[in-house]
C-alpha cells in the first residue's frame, strides 16, 4: 500500500517521521497520478489533492473509488468493503 500525496518530497519526509515510516509514500505535486483518478478539487483557485482512496487490482482495474476527507477514522469501512471485492 503507498500514500499518494500532493506534498512536496520535504513536507512528506517531515509526514513519515511523524507517522513513523507505516506508509510507502510518493510526491505527486504536480498531480501526475492523481488526475487520472479523479482525485482532486479546486481550493482558493489552486488544485489540491482529495483524501481519499483508489483500490486497484493486479489486472489494474479500479475496484473502488472514493473521495473520503476522513478516511483514516473509516479505516475498518475500508477494510471490510475490500473484503467485499475478493
Amino acid at each position: 500500500m503507498a500514500t499518494i500525496s500532493a506534498d512536496s518530497l520535504q513536507d512528506l519526509r517531515k509526514t513519515d517521521q511523524l507517522l513513523g515510516g507505516v506508509f510507502t509514500m510518493l510526491s505527486d505535486p504536480d498531480l501526475r497520478v492523481i488526475r487520472p483518478y479523479k482525485m482532486e478539487h479546486e481550493m482558493g483557485g489552486v488544485t489540491v489533492g482529495d483524501m481519499g482512496y483508489v483500490i486497484i487490482d493486479r489486472e489494474g482495474r479500479i475496484r473502488k473509488h472514493a473521495v473520503d476527507p476522513l478516511f483514516g477514522r473509516s479505516a475498518d469501512a475500508i477494510l471490510q468493503s475490500l473484503k467485499g471485492l475478493q
